[in-house]
Parts: structure tokens; sequence; C-alpha cells
């Protein structure tokens, strides 16, 4: 005849909880095991299909047209000049890996590559005109500011002074 907590009868109502069996681990909760995977399945995540791996080309396309939008404002387009080179790269890099086929977006590196190439030059241009005005007319600029200032009282030597000569 077996006792109600008998560790040999199956059937028995032991309310006494188990022992973990890896001191200093707790056992893992209702549900969970730490059974390896099923064949077939990995722990990693599935990796994307190289087509909607676009990162690269979108980055280069946003890059291109923000250099674009920049590249007319005076002064501040060195700063588009900088994101065209980054766009450049990021897309000749982009239309490499598609190349392998580790990756998509073709069309948008182009045009990505294409763009930021763009906002360089015109970047350089509308920089090279700005320049240029400005060397021609620095004369007439200067003549007028004395002027301006020798109506508002300053002496000779105050004008030289401020104006530096």
């Amino acid at each position: 005849m077996s006792t109600p907590y008998d560790p040999q009868d199956p059937y028995s109502s032991s309310s006494q909880p188990q022992p973990p069996s890896n001191p200093g681990q707790q056992p893992p909760p209702p549900g969970y095991s730490h059974q390896p995977p099923a064949p077939g399945y990995s722990q990693q995540p599935p990796q994307r299909p190289a087509s909607e791996r676009k990162g690269l080309a979108i980055t280069a396309l946003v890059l291109g047209i923000v250099a674009l939008l920049g590249c007319w404002i005076p002064i501040l387009n060195f700063g588009s000049i900088g994101l065209g080179l980054i766009g450049v790269v990021l897309g000749v890099v982009a239309l490499v890996q598609v190349s392998k086929g580790r990756a998509g977006g073709k069309v948008m590196a182009i045009v990505g590559t294409a763009l930021s190439a763009v906002a360089i030059v015109l970047s350089i241009v509308v920089n090279v005109f700005l320049f240029s005005v400005l060397e021609e007319q620095a004369p007439a600029i200067q003549d007028e500011i004395e002027r301006q200032l020798e109506e508002d009282g300053f002496s000779d030597e105050e004008i030289d002074e401020l104006l530096g000569g």
C-alpha cells in the first residue's frame, strides 16, 4: 500500500515543488522549455530578400534631393556639396551591392547618385557666380559704405579705421 506522498506513486497529489536540476538557475516558466529549434528553423530572424534591402539606395536618393534643394542658397550650399559627396559615395556603394545581388533599389541608387552629382556641380556654379559678382561689385559697395558713413558724420580717419584701409 502506498502513502499519498510516496514518490513511486504517479497519481499522488504531492504539491511540493521539485528543486531545479541546475543549481543557481530558475526552471523555465510553464509552457516554455529549453529545447533546440526544430529542423529547418534557426534562432535568428530570417534574412530579408535582396530586393527588399534598399537602405543605401534610399539614403543616396534622400541626400541627393536635399543637396539639390540646398544648392541654390549661397554660402549654405557648401553643406550641399558635402551632402552631395556623401550621396554619391552611398549611391555608388548601393549600385555595387545591387550588381552583386546583395541589395535592391537600382533605380533609386542611380537617381540618388545623379541628383547628388548635379547638386555638387550646381553648388560650385552658384558659388563661382556669387563670388565673381561680389568681386566685380566690391569697389562700388565700398564707395557706397564710405559715402553713407560720411553722411552719418564720421571723419575720414574713423572711416579708414572702420574699413581697415
